[in-house]
C-alpha cells in the first residue's frame, strides 16, 4: 500500500514538473490574440519638431490616429520610409 502511494506521488510530481516547463510558453502572448490587435502607424511626433516616427497602438486607438492623418504601416520598407522621408509618406 505504501509503495503504491509513493509511486503515485512520484508520478504526480513528475507530471506537475513536466507541465510547469510549458507554463511560461503557454502564458506568453506574442501575437496579442486575446486583446485588441496591434497596429503600427507612421505618426507625426507631437513634440513640435515636425519629425515622423513609427508608433504601435491597439486597433481601437489606431482609427483615431488615422482620422488625423497617421498612416498604417505594414511592411519593413514602409517603416523605413516613414522615418527616412520624414514627411508623412510611406512610399
Amino acid at each position: 500500500m505504501n509503495k503504491t502511494i509513493s509511486l503515485a506521488a512520484i508520478a504526480m510530481v513528475a507530471v506537475i514538473m513536466g507541465l510547469s516547463a510549458f507554463a511560461p510558453a503557454a502564458m506568453a502572448n506574442p501575437n496579442n490574440t486575446h486583446g485588441p490587435a496591434s497596429v503600427d502607424l507612421c505618426h507625426l511626433d507631437a513634440s513640435g519638431t515636425g519629425d515622423w516616427e513609427v508608433i504601435t497602438k491597439n486597433e481601437h486607438s489606431a482609427a483615431a490616429h488615422e482620422r488625423h492623418g497617421d498612416l498604417v504601416v505594414v511592411t519593413a520598407a514602409e517603416r523605413l520610409a516613414c522615418v527616412v522621408n520624414n514627411d508623412g509618406t510611406i512610399v
